[in-house]
């Protein structure tokens, strides 16, 4: 299908055929509520994972799955998107993103050692670290005029006081932002200087609309102690299928040492056919997404335009919008979910308990369609106005 032909699928979305879906984000709310909550598309599946698993079930192919060609498409996808050349023997399939960064962060660290969290950050690092035992070191985002900035100061301190690794989100969920490669390089030069790893969560990247550089590509350095997990997940849009990597680099391929054969061999079938074929040739449909994703960008920004009481910095990648709406208290998605009937996830979820970090924040998913997403808008500016 061409960009054009997609688009006018991604148009062409119906609220009530969306209802019929399982998964959490639409099926979780009252029937008059527009979910913007889960970060998952609305977009029809892309039409080559369609057919992979067609042709699953055609030949009845579920049984125990071989990696290498999987590990193959995803080194030449990577390097041909990335310019990042990966070993395969230092690849291994994981069941998601959060399987493989705890898998990490329970050989790279041991409890009682602080983990480095950028905040405002994904909900599920914050219970996962609390989970491992692994107290928090938060480093809150700094809000400038230019965007979301990294307090460098406060992740030197943090690593200075004990804590052992930096959980990096790259690009960063909930902000959109793509971390720079001299930011990347200055956290690099901060966990040499204290003999830290960095792991860094990039499962967002398929989606950037700027220029993306992996942390452990960015400079030796980085690649010296650097752990990548990512998925076809988000880019194709396909959370269920339960397929990651995680990529370890020469001084952290002992996390795959230890790892015992039945924990590497959780991602599913279908997840690994359906990412073989994905990272081999989509079919142009990640293309697609990406200029669909860059109007409904533009689409928010001239909505928040409309309405000083909102402010939000463009983010450069992913679908994910981090909306300051204080004017309408600490906890906005309270209000927009009574008033507007519109779900988004409240901000005070992205931060540990009793951090500012959040407050009158929402996070908002505008990866729907045009309409769907005027709709939404219309509704919260009704709201504020």
């Amino acid at each position: 299908m061409t960009i054009a032909e997609l688009h006018a699928e991604f148009d062409a979305l119906r609220v009530d055929e969306l209802r019929l879906r399982s998964s959490q984000k639409w099926s979780l709310v009252d029937p008059d509520v527009l979910p913007a909550w889960v970060a998952e598309m609305d977009y029809p599946l892309c039409p080559v994972a369609r057919h992979v698993l067609r042709e699953l079930v055609a030949r009845s192919d579920f049984g125990y799955p071989v990696i290498d060609e999987h590990l193959k498409a995803f080194g030449d996808w990577v390097s041909r998107e990335q310019r990042w050349q990966v070993d395969p023997a230092l690849v291994s399939p994981v069941a998601d993103v959060m399987a493989g960064l705890d898998a990490a962060v329970r050989r790279l660290t041991a409890p009682g050692d602080g983990v480095v969290v950028l905040t405002p950050a994904y909900p599920p690092f914050l219970e996962m670290l609390a989970h491992l035992g692994r107290p928090i070191r938060e480093c809150q985002l700094v809000d400038t005029p230019d965007g979301w900035q990294i307090d460098f100061d406060a992740v030197a301190d943090a690593l200075a006081a004990g804590a052992r690794a930096v959980l990096l989100c790259h690009p960063h969920n909930p902000t959109g932002r793509v971390w720079s490669p001299a930011e990347l390089r200055s956290i690099a030069e901060l966990a040499d200087r204290h003999g830290a790893f960095v792991i860094s969560d990039e499962v967002h990247a398929p989606l950037r609309s700027a220029d993306f550089v992996p942390y452990a590509a960015v400079s030796a350095s980085a690649a010296s102690h650097a752990v990548t997990v990512t998925s076809v997940s988000k880019g194709w849009n396909v959370p269920g299928l339960k397929s990651a990597v995680l990529v370890c680099q020469e001084a952290t391929k002992h996390i795959l040492d230890t790892m015992s054969p039945h924990e590497k061999k959780h991602a599913s079938v279908p997840g690994i056919a359906v990412a073989t074929a994905l990272w081999r040739d989509d079919g142009g449909w990640l293309t697609a997404v990406r200029s669909y994703l860059d109007r409904t960008r533009d689409r928010l920004r001239a909505w928040v335009d409309e309405h000083p009481q909102v402010r939000w910095h463009r983010g450069q990648a992913g679908y994910l919008a981090w909306l300051d709406i204080r004017e309408l208290g600490p906890n906005p998605a309270e209000v927009l979910l009574r008033e507007a009937r519109v779900r988004v996830v409240p901000g005070t979820d992205f931060a540990p308990l009793g951090s500012a970090a959040g407050r009158g924040f929402v996070r908002f998913n505008h990866a729907t369609s045009l309409p769907l997403l005027d709709e939404m808008l219309a509704r919260l500016g009704s709201v504020l106005d």
